[in-house]
C-alpha cells in the first residue's frame, strides 16, 4: 500500500503543513505514520476535508458533518468574512493579525485568498461608509504582516523560490495576497512589492520570476520581460491589467 510524506502531500493538494497539523488537532483527520507517511486511505480524507473548508465551514462544522448524523447550520464565506469586518471596527491590530493567522491555518491557501481575501478587499475598497479609509488601510497591513509571516515560513522549508516583482500596481494589497497565495502553492516567495518603473534586484536566487502587471505595463519593462526570455530566464507576465502603456508623448 502506498504512502506519502508530508511533503509530498502538500504538493498534491496545495495545502501548507500548518494547514495539516491544525486538521489533526481538529480531530479531523489522523496523523500519518511516522515512518512511513499518509496512506492512501488519509489522502482520501484530507481530500474530503479540503473540499469542505473550501465551502468556507468551520472546522467545527466539518467536525460535525463528519462525525454527527443530525443536521447541523453551515456559515460559509460570508460569515468568515463578516466576522473580520467586525474585527476591522472594533478590534486590536494585534487581533486583526491572529485572526488571519488563525483563518490561514484553517483553510487551503487557494481558498483563503480567493474566496476570503480578494471578496474582502473589494467590498472595502468600494466602500464609502464612515471610517472606510482607516479600515482598508488596517486591512492591508494585516494581509501584509500575516504575507510576511507565511513567507518567512517557507523559506525555512524546501520550498521552489520565486521572485514576485511589482511592475506596477492599482491595489497594493493585491500583490500581497498573491504571494500568499504562491506560498501555499509550495513556493519560497521573496516580493519586490514597490513598482518603480526599472527592473528590480531579488536578493536571493530564484526559479521562476513573476512580474505582476496592476495597472498596465511600460514599454521598458516589457522590454525587460521579453529580453530575460530571449535569454532563457524563466519570467512571467501576471496580475490583473498587463496592457502595454503608451509612452508620453
Amino acid at each position: 500500500m502506498p504512502h506519502y510524506s508530508t511533503d509530498t502531500v502538500c504538493g498534491i493538494t496545495g495545502l501548507l503543513p500548518a494547514i495539516l497539523k491544525n486538521w489533526r488537532r481538529a480531530g479531523l483527520i489522523s496523523a500519518p505514520s511516522s515512518d512511513k507517511g499518509y496512506s492512501s486511505g488519509q489522502l482520501t480524507r484530507i481530500f474530503s476535508v479540503l473540499e469542505m473548508t473550501d465551502s468556507g465551514d468551520t472546522l467545527s462544522e466539518v467536525h460535525q458533518r463528519l462525525y454527527s448524523a443530525a443536521y447541523i447550520s453551515r456559515s460559509g464565506w460570508a460569515c468568515r468574512q463578516e466576522e473580520l469586518t467586525q474585527q476591522l471596527r472594533i478590534a486590536s491590530d494585534n487581533l486583526l493579525q491572529k485572526r488571519l493567522q488563525q483563518v490561514g491555518n484553517d483553510y487551503s491557501s487557494e481558498a483563503f485568498v480567493n474566496d476570503y481575501l480578494r471578496p474582502l478587499n473589494l467590498w472595502l475598497r468600494s466602500d464609502v461608509s464612515e471610517g472606510a479609509n482607516e479600515r482598508q488601510t488596517r486591512f492591508h497591513a494585516a494581509v501584509m504582516h500575516h504575507a510576511q509571516r507565511t513567507m518567512s515560513a517557507a523559506f525555512r522549508r524546501k520550498s521552489i523560490p520565486l521572485f514576485l516583482e511589482a511592475v506596477s500596481v492599482n491595489d497594493a494589497t493585491e500583490i500581497w495576497m498573491e504571494s500568499i497565495r504562491l506560498v501555499g502553492q509550495g513556493f519560497r516567495v521573496e516580493v519586490a512589492s514597490e513598482a518603480k518603473g526599472v527592473p528590480a534586484t531579488a536578493s536571493y536566487r530564484h526559479a521562476h520570476h513573476l512580474m505582476w502587471c496592476g495597472a498596465g505595463i511600460s514599454q521598458l519593462m516589457q522590454w525587460n520581460y521579453r529580453h530575460k526570455l530571449k535569454d532563457g530566464i524563466p519570467a512571467l507576465l501576471c496580475g490583473p491589467n498587463q496592457t502595454l502603456l503608451q509612452a508620453a508623448a
